[in-house]
């Protein structure tokens, strides 16, 4: 059986060293210098510019037709008596009075009130001449039909959408004829026609 080693009367024993080993002393060494390095910071200049003055504002399209937005007169154009061979002719002048370019499309509509359909016998041409050659009952549009105009009072009388950029117009001659080969039941036959012209922002 062991005894503690007896301490003299006024002798003070120093405590007991616990070893540590060497590897493991290194390592918290280590672990000291990690955590150390973890709460270093550093400080970053920094700048910044601010840009303004950017505005947008919307642009406007307004179709003319001979310079009114609606109900243009185009009585010019009427002929009345016509026989076979007549031509009757008329030219519209068509504007874009807005900010930005626009397409315009036009069509045609007749009236058939006493049923003999004088309208659908009626064959139409589509020109950009600014003025008439002739005078009635020959009154024509000596140009040649405009690509993707029609031929008919009933129907599609400008197909293909036609650009005009803001501020721009151009002129349309458009030319009636009652054909040669008419049929002898159209004699004092009527009819009036309807053209409504319409523009839009979409360009393509």
């Amino acid at each position: 059986m062991m005894t503690a080693p007896r301490t003299r009367p006024g002798e003070h024993r120093a405590p007991r060293r616990t070893r540590v080993p060497v590897r493991l002393r290194a390592a918290l060494g280590l672990g000291v210098l990690l955590g150390t390095g973890t709460i270093s910071t550093h400080a970053f200049w920094t700048d910044a510019v601010t840009v303004t003055g950017a505005t947008f504002s919307a642009g406007t399209i307004d179709l003319k037709v001979n310079n009114v937005d609606s109900a243009a007169d185009f009585s010019t154009i009427s002929l009345s008596g016509m026989v076979p061979g007549n031509t009757a002719a008329g030219v519209l002048t068509v504007k874009n009075a807005g900010t930005a370019p626009l397409k315009y499309t036009a069509t045609s509509a007749a009236t058939n009130a006493d049923g003999k359909n004088l309208a659908g016998a009626l064959v139409v041409k589509v020109t950009a001449d600014s003025a008439t050659t002739g005078a009635p009952p020959s009154r024509t549009c000596a140009g040649s039909a405009l690509a993707g105009t029609g031929t008919s009072l009933t129907g599609s009388l400008v197909g293909t959408g036609r650009l005009l950029t803001a501020g721009a117009s151009e002129t349309l001659c458009v030319q009636v004829t009652l054909p040669a080969t008419a049929a002898s039941a159209l004699q004092g036959g009527t009819t009036s026609a309807t053209l409504t012209f319409s523009g839009t922002s979409d360009l393509s």
